[in-house]
């Protein structure tokens, strides 16, 4: 298992603990299902995404909160 941090990209809002998943596609799969998750909350016209990175801090992907 690896270690994935969330970070909300344009709010600031940093993941210190991260989650366990088998590889990058389970925490990009968790990155999508967070970002729909969040999308009813923010106004459509915010930047914000979520950003996977790794252990050592490599970013893995970039999931915006919404989508054209």
């Amino acid at each position: 298992m690896h270690r994935y941090f969330f970070h909300l990209h344009g709010s600031g809002a940093r993941d210190v603990d991260g989650q366990e998943f088998a590889d990058d596609n389970a925490a990009i799969q968790e990155a999508r299902a967070v970002a729909r998750d969040l999308s009813h909350n923010w106004n459509p016209s915010s930047q914000e995404r979520v950003v996977v990175t790794n252990e050592k801090g490599d970013v893995v992907h970039e999931e915006p909160l919404f989508r054209a």
